[in-house]
């Protein structure tokens, strides 16, 4: 490897044997080296490969900036995370949970904590994430000694959901939101209280994520149940309660976030309200 730039004592930008950059950290590693100098490989303890340029960017001003431990903990962090998530995660994650840990730690160290106001759709749409949050918080008070509320788990969570769409921290917002007024609407439509723990629930949530997802990453809805008029026409005879029910959660999306959902949407919707509601 060679030395494309200094960081700090403990930390270099390098280019591999494969020509790609990486960020390489280890105790001492930066100390007296220079662009184009070699590399000790067995200097290394830990390597940051991040392709995007801008990531990179980021990165090395963290590592300037940002005290050391709070890097290594959150690399630890996201190693643990792409434990329970082995499906590919946005590179960011590293980036923008370290700034934001490093960021919480701050107002706390100054006496001021953020109250998070999705943190009961948090808990209610995304109850997994909301978990690998307080795991977050749990270690941070045994590791850097730092005590943090259930809120601060909340917007760690929100970093996850973030890396799991790779989308926008604002979409992040929007969809858990989205997901949790259709949950209101429906169970204010019906006047009662959907069983968390019932299977029909769980495919009720894991659709409307999906359908959220969706229409904030501007992906196109299927059309395959629309095109059978027959089927259509006989969902919203033998289902028309359902079918009402689903026209009064499109109208919130279309009036809330000025997206509209077609009509396989509806049919879909209508069917697994009545399972949900049974």
């Amino acid at each position: 490897m060679k030395v494309i730039k200094v960081i700090n004592n403990n930390n270099l930008c390098v280019l591999d044997d494969n020509g790609k950059e990486q960020i390489v950290s280890g105790k001492g590693i930066g100390f007296g080296k220079k662009f184009g100098d070699t590399v000790d490989a067995n200097q290394i303890q830990k390597t940051y490969l991040i392709t995007d340029s801008e990531l990179q960017k980021k990165m090395i001003s963290m590592l300037k900036d940002i005290p050391e431990e709070y890097m290594n903990f959150t690399n630890d962090i996201v190693e643990h995370i792409r434990k329970i998530y082995p499906e590919k995660l946005s590179e960011s994650l590293l980036v923008t949970l370290c700034d934001h840990i490093a960021f919480a730690i701050e107002r706390k160290k100054n006496g001021m904590e953020f109250t998070n106001p999705l943190l009961d759709s948090i808990r209610e749409s995304y109850p997994d994430e909301l978990a690998l949050g307080e795991y977050c918080v749990e270690k941070m008070k045994e590791q850097l000694g730092v005590e943090m509320t259930r809120d601060e788990a909340g917007f760690i969570a929100m970093h996850i959901i973030n890396a799991k769409l790779d989308t926008k921290m604002s979409d992040v917002y929007d969809i858990t939101k989205m997901i949790n007024g259709c949950v209101e609407i429906s169970e204010y439509y019906y006047g009662t209280k959907f069983d968390r723990e019932s299977p029909n629930y769980e495919r009720f949530m894991a659709h409307l994520k999906y359908l959220a997802q969706r229409l904030f990453q501007n992906k196109p809805l299927p059309t395959t149940l629309s095109d059978d008029d027959a089927f259509v026409a006989m969902i919203k005879k033998t289902c028309n309660k359902h079918f009402k029910c689903a026209l009064c959660i499109q109208d919130y999306i279309l009036k809330t976030y000025k997206k509209d959902i077609n009509d396989d949407e509806l049919i879909t919707l209508t069917i697994h309200l009545k399972k949900v509601s049974g």
